[in-house]
This record gives structure tokens, sequence and C-alpha cells, in this order.
């Protein structure tokens, strides 16, 4: 999980230039709607939209101004956070076994969030948004914890106006490193690309291995049972049952 977390940061880091070109037709309006899908559990790492953004702002003044970039950039990553608070209080303890999402939220990773939650509180939710795998699984938790509204919303909401100022200073800041950054990111980009297509592959074919053993196990212990079973059936049938004696009535 932390390699593919790890592939999909830099992939994303490759894309900036893409993500760029999107916020340069309509910025505020490609910049909520990315961060809303990367706090929906989507593994997109929230902060490249946030670097592009300070990288824009620098290399095109006036396409947007500080506080509108940091309110839009705010809602979009509060929205998501709440709707999957909202999900997993609807559906309580068993998120873990609701299709959609189980894929993103195990029984394992329920249980260890949950510790959490009941060890450290609202700073595990504050620290919690802070990592890309862990955000996501932490809002939906919160809600089928039941973890109160207000502490979440209050703890998620401060760690945004920490990250999102941050990440768009930054881009702000190293503008000029950018550049280097993504054409040494593009020269790696067919190598991940070709790892993820190799490690899918093994995956696929490991799985298939494993349940063909399986169906194997499973048909080899059925026939051992039946064969087993068969004796004490002949014997039953051998020993037979005499049947009673029906007495005929003579009419007189």
């Amino acid at each position: 999980m932390r390699a593919l977390m790890l592939v999909t940061c830099l992939l994303g880091f490759a894309e900036m230039g893409a993500v760029q070109d999107w916020m340069q037709q309509a910025f505020y309006p490609a910049l909520l709607l990315i961060l809303v899908t990367a706090s929906l559990g989507i593994p997109i790492p929230e902060d490249i939209p946030l670097i592009a953004a300070g990288v824009l702002m620098h290399t095109h003044p006036g396409i947007a101004s500080w506080p509108g970039t940091v309110s839009v950039a705010v809602i979009g990553i509060m929205s998501g956070d709440l709707i999957l608070y909202l999900l997993g209080r609807r559906w309580g303890p068993e998120v873990v076994n609701h299709r959609s999402v189980r894929w993103m939220i195990t029984p394992r990773r329920f249980a260890r969030v949950s510790h959490q939650f009941s060890r450290y509180g609202a700073w595990f939710c504050f620290f919690g948004r802070f990592f890309m795998g862990i955000r996501a699984v932490m809002c939906m938790t919160a809600g089928a914890t039941r973890f109160p509204y207000w502490r979440f919303f209050l703890a998620d909401f401060s760690g945004a106006l920490l990250s999102v100022p941050f990440f768009v200073l930054l881009g702000w800041w190293f503008t000029g490193m950018v550049p280097s950054l993504r054409a040494y990111m593009g020269g790696v980009q067919a190598v991940l690309l070709g790892g993820v297509v190799l490690v899918a592959v093994v995956v696929v074919f490991t799985y298939r291995r494993r349940k063909r053993r399986r169906l194997k196990r499973r048909a080899l212990a059925l026939q051992r049972a039946t064969e087993a079973a068969a004796p004490d059936n002949e014997q039953v049938e051998g020993a037979g049952v005499r049947p009673a004696p029906v007495e005929s009535k003579v009419g007189s």
C-alpha cells in the first residue's frame, strides 16, 4: 500500500504540467474539482494542485489572489472530508462491508484507526489528514464511530488551514526548481508505469493461482468425505431390515 502511494505521488508530480494547463483555463473551478476528488479517497496527492497553484500565481500574476486561492482550496478539501464523515456516520461500523468503499477501508484498518481515535481523539484527526491514504479512512472512521461532529470539523479545518497556505507558498517559492524536477520525473515515468503494470500482473497471477489451489483442496476434501461416508452407507444397506409380517384378515 505504501509503495502504491509513493508511485502515485511521483506520477502525480510528473503530471503537474497537465494540472497547470487545466488551472490556466479555469483556475478556481479546476482547483476546486481536483481537491474535492482527492479528498474523497481517490489516490491523488492534494499537494500537487496546491503547489501548481503557487507556481501559476508566481508565473502568471493576476490569475488568482492569495485569499481566493486559499479559500477555494480549503472549501474543496473540507467538502470531500465532510462527505466521507457523513457517509461513515450513516453506515456506522458496517461501512467496512459496503461495496463502494471496502477497497479503501478494510476491517483491519477500521479497527486500527478506531483505536487511534480512542487514544488521541482530535489530535489524531488533526495530524491524520496530512497523510494520503490515511486521511480518507480517518474521515470515514470518525463518522462511523460517532466521533463528535464539531470536534472533527474543527480539527480537520485547523489542519487544512495549516497545510493549504504551506504548499501554495512552497510552489510560489520554488517555482524555478519545478521545471527541472518535472523533467527528471518525466524521465522515470515510463519506468514507474512499467513497474506498476508488472506488480499488477504478478498480483493477478498470484490471486488466480491461490484461488485454483483453494478450489482443488475443497474438491479433494469433499471427495475424501464422500469416500469415508460410503462404507457406512453400505453397511446399513447390507444389514437390511426385515419387514413386519402383515396379518391377513379372513372374512367370515
